[in-house]
Order: C-alpha cells, then sequence, then structure tokens
C-alpha cells in the first residue's frame, strides 16, 4: 500500500452492546411497616442503572405518621441474594421533625456489587416516652443494569508504515469512560482468525489511541471491543481498511 492518508470505510457495526441488552420495564416497590406509634412507608423505584465507576446511590423515599413524642430509628441493609454483598444504611426521624412527613433517603450498590437482582430488607424501631417498638419491613426487591457502553469515532490512520486506530469507549450520553478493558483485533482478507494486537489506555473522557504494526493490507477488518466491565455493557466497533 502507497504511503499517506489510510482510507477506511464507515462503521460495519458503529456500536453493538454484548449479551444483548433488553428493555426493562419501571416498576415501584413498597414497603409499609406499622406500630401503635406510627407508620412508615418505603418506596423505591427499579430498575436503577450505573453510569459511572462509582456507588450508585439510590433514592429511597421514606414517608411517615407517628407520635409527637416518637423517635424512628430505620437500620437498613442492602444484600444481593447469593453473595456476601450488605451495604448498610440508616435514618433518623427525630422529635424536631413533623409528626407526618417524608423526605429521601439513600441505599447504595458499588461497581464490585455489579448489577443484579437486589433486596433492600431491615428494621424500624419506634422509640417513644413510656413504649417502644421494633418492626421488621418487608423486603423490597429491586434490580440494578449496567451502564450502557458505546465505541463511537472508530477511525483509522496511516503515515508511512505506521497505522494508528482511535476512537471513544463512553457510557451513555455523559462522556465519561467506559470501565473494563478496551481491546483492539484484526481480521486479514480471507482468514477467520481474529488476532489481538493492542489494549490501549482510555482516557477519563473515554478517547484511546494504539498504534498497529505491521502495515494493514486493504481489506482487513479492524474490530474494538470493551470487554470485562464488571459495571457496564460491552461494546464493539468495526472498521476496514479500503
Amino acid at each position: 500500500m502507497a504511503s499517506g492518508a489510510l482510507t477506511v470505510s464507515g462503521f460495519l457495526v458503529s456500536a453493538m452492546l454484548v449479551g444483548g441488552a433488553q428493555p426493562v420495564l419501571a416498576e415501584t416497590g413498597e414497603s409499609k411497616v406499622t406500630s401503635p406509634l406510627g407508620t412508615v412507608s418505603l418506596t423505591l423505584q427499579s430498575p436503577q442503572r450505573f453510569t459511572e465507576a462509582k456507588c450508585l446511590f439510590i433514592p429511597l423515599d421514606v414517608a411517615w405518621q407517628r407520635r409527637a413524642d416518637v423517635t424512628v430509628v430505620g437500620e437498613l441493609t442492602v444484600r444481593k441474594p447469593g453473595t456476601p454483598v450488605a451495604n448498610a444504611d440508616s435514618f433518623l426521624v427525630g422529635p424536631s421533625d413533623p409528626v407526618a412527613g417524608n423526605y429521601t433517603d439513600y441505599v447504595y450498590v458499588c461497581p464490585a456489587d455489579g448489577p443484579g437482582s437486589y433486596v433492600v430488607s431491615g428494621t424500624l424501631s419506634f422509640i417513644g416516652a413510656d413504649s417502644s417498638d421494633v418492626v421488621a419491613m418487608a423486603p423490597i426487591a429491586f434490580t440494578v443494569v449496567p451502564a450502557r457502553t458505546s465505541i463511537a469515532g472508530l477511525t483509522l490512520s496511516q503515515r508511512g508504515s505506521s497505522v494508528t486506530v482511535s476512537g471513544r469507549a463512553v457510557i451513555g450520553s455523559r462522556g465519561s469512560a467506559a470501565g473494563g478493558i478496551l481491546l483492539i483485533s484484526v481480521r486479514e482478507p480471507g482468514t477467520t482468525e481474529w488476532v489481538n494486537v493492542a489494549v490501549p489506555d482510555v482516557s477519563s473522557a473515554g478517547a484511546f489511541t494504539a498504534p498497529i504494526a505491521p502495515r494493514l493490507a486493504p481489506g482487513t477488518l479492524v474490530r474494538a471491543q470493551v470487554l470485562k466491565c464488571k459495571w457496564c455493557t460491552g461494546a464493539k466497533a468495526y472498521a476496514r481498511v479500503r
């Protein structure tokens, strides 16, 4: 191939979710806890979605009605069945709060916990001036789904014998970097075997650049893919050398 700019075709597949992510219908989970000293209703929306490589704080609406002298202490735990995940949370409705009201508390799931099915459960203690009561809440099940990953702007360029592949591996519309690893592979014309050629670093904005050697023959298919992200989907993008 002559020196100069290397022309590539447009994406054969601009981005493809690995595993075929399916839409998940939104649901509301509620647990109502009743005591002679008061009533508390806990509400949580499902599914929740990771958006970055940080813990996901999930809104938990707490609505209450209580006797004026009663303090309510909620002690909650988010668990992932079949795993050791146990993320603790607590909230307090004290004497200075109105006898009836609501506010938003937050429970959390972290990237290391991964997407999947979760349950929040726990107890509510009603502590009055002359009596107290402890009531277990009915567990609320919810789902956490992975962040959507895409690979954008996959391009190849050549100057002399140096070939470079570049693009961006990003999460949704936020423009932050995908997790896991970014793997570059090539498949030469007339073959079915993919050869892994580079694992480039990905910047905080998702940008990656990787040199490929030797020079790519016309018709070579180049694939960039996100793999092994515990909190985001995989993604693939392709470009063909003309």
